[in-house]
Formats: C-alpha cells, sequence, structure tokens
C-alpha cells in the first residue's frame, strides 16, 4: 500500500475548496508577487489551477521563454507537500490581502470560472 502524505493532502484540500467555493478556477501567484513588488519566481510557483475535468489542482512552476524571460511552464507531477504549503501560504496571503487589491488587478490574480 502506498504511504500517503496527509500533510500534502491537507494543503491540497483546503486550496481545492477554497477555490471551489469562491467559483475560481487560477489563482496566479505570478500577479499577485507583481501587484506586491516580491521578486518573480521568488517562490517557485507561477500558478495554480484547477482542473475541471478531473477536479485536480494543478500546481506549475516558472520556466523561461527564449529571450530570457519568465513564463507559465508545465504541470509539476507529483508536487511534494513542501510546494503545497508554500502555496497554501500564498493563498492565504492573497486572501488576507484582497480588499486592498485594485479590482482590475484582483480579477487577474484570482480568476474566476465564468470569465
Amino acid at each position: 500500500m502506498k504511504n500517503l502524505n496527509y500533510q500534502k493532502e491537507q494543503y491540497r484540500g483546503t486550496i481545492k475548496q477554497i477555490m471551489k467555493v469562491r467559483g475560481l478556477r487560477t489563482i496566479s501567484l505570478a500577479n499577485y508577487n507583481a501587484w506586491k513588488g516580491n521578486k518573480p519566481g521568488s517562490n517557485g510557483i507561477h500558478s495554480l489551477k484547477l482542473d475541471l475535468q478531473d477536479g485536480y489542482l494543478n500546481i506549475y512552476q516558472y520556466q523561461t521563454n527564449g529571450r530570457g524571460n519568465l513564463v507559465c511552464g508545465q504541470a509539476v507531477q507529483d508536487a511534494p507537500a513542501s510546494l503545497y504549503e508554500s502555496a497554501y501560504k500564498q493563498v492565504m496571503n492573497i486572501i488576507s490581502d484582497e480588499h486592498s487589491i485594485p479590482y482590475r488587478v484582483r480579477k487577474n490574480i484570482l480568476v474566476r470560472l465564468a470569465r
């Protein structure tokens, strides 16, 4: 039997629940860090996306494009618990700052399902 990491499941489940209750398909940590003035890729996570087909929460990391710019890369396969913990902390920061983020910026950070 495969040993489950319950801490990883707890973080992933909490983020999924927040996204489902609020009707979000994507949380862009890149846009939040840009608004906050943080260095891009400071935590290595570009965005979190809920796959509508299977309900799985995917974490996307940064990758560099041909010009050396940081862009969204591929989904991380079998992400460790530490990556989910980092994502969880960032999501909690976004939620706490949500009311001070201007609407035009906020809608690109917390992307709704019907857009």
